[in-house]
């Protein structure tokens, strides 16, 4: 019989392909926090459960909120207006860049910077008590130990390909870094984490 451990609410999550970089998780999936991502030049609605994808930067987040539309429309193709999102990645929007949306590579542009919201949302700067970390495609060097996985001399324990882990320690968590066990062979870590 197996018994499962309540781990909380699964609220971000993050995909990592590091490559030949050893990479950790971001700390705006590990600490729950919400941002606003104002746009223009609008051109296909963004949907409520979506990740969005900046396409020169590589920002990723998932929609929870559309803001109301502040000008244009989506019909004329110049709606404006924002969304809120959680699982950023960390990586920076770059203004004007355009929004991916799925298979829709230019949803609207980003105007301007995102925003962390401050107030009026549950679990606002709460650490998440758990992360459930699997592998995909290929096998990773892990460490969460506060050591760097390196592929030269195989520091780091293995994870296979459909391995998994949950780490219930936050500093185990903030201490995960990631990289391919082989120099590009296109690993891929997903993590969730819980609240």
């Amino acid at each position: 019989m197996i018994i499962f451990d309540y781990l909380g609410e699964p609220l971000q999550h993050q995909k990592i392909t590091p490559g030949n970089t050893a990479t950790g998780f971001s700390a705006s999936c590990y600490q729950y926090k919400r941002y606003r991502i104002d746009f223009d030049a609008g051109t296909d609605e963004l949907t409520v459960g979506s990740w969005i994808v900046g396409a020169s930067s590589g920002a990723v987040a998932k929609v929870l909120e559309l803001g109301t539309l502040t000008g244009g429309s989506w019909a004329g193709d110049n709606a404006e207006g924002y969304v809120i999102v959680d699982s950023w990645n960390g990586t920076a929007w770059t203004d004007n860049e355009k929004i991916k949306q799925a298979a829709d590579a230019t949803c609207g542009d980003v105007n301007g910077v995102i925003h962390q919201l401050e107030e009026g949302y549950p679990w606002k700067g709460k650490m998440a008590k758990a992360a459930l970390v699997s592998v995909y495609a290929n096998t990773e060097l892990v460490c969460f130990d506060g050591s760097t996985p390196d592929q030269t001399a195989l520091i780091g324990q293995p994870m296979a390909a459909a391995s998994s882990i949950i780490l219930s320690d936050i500093n185990a968590i903030k201490a995960f870094k990631t990289i391919d066990y082989t120099a590009s062979s296109a690993g891929i870590v997903q993590a969730t984490f819980f609240f």
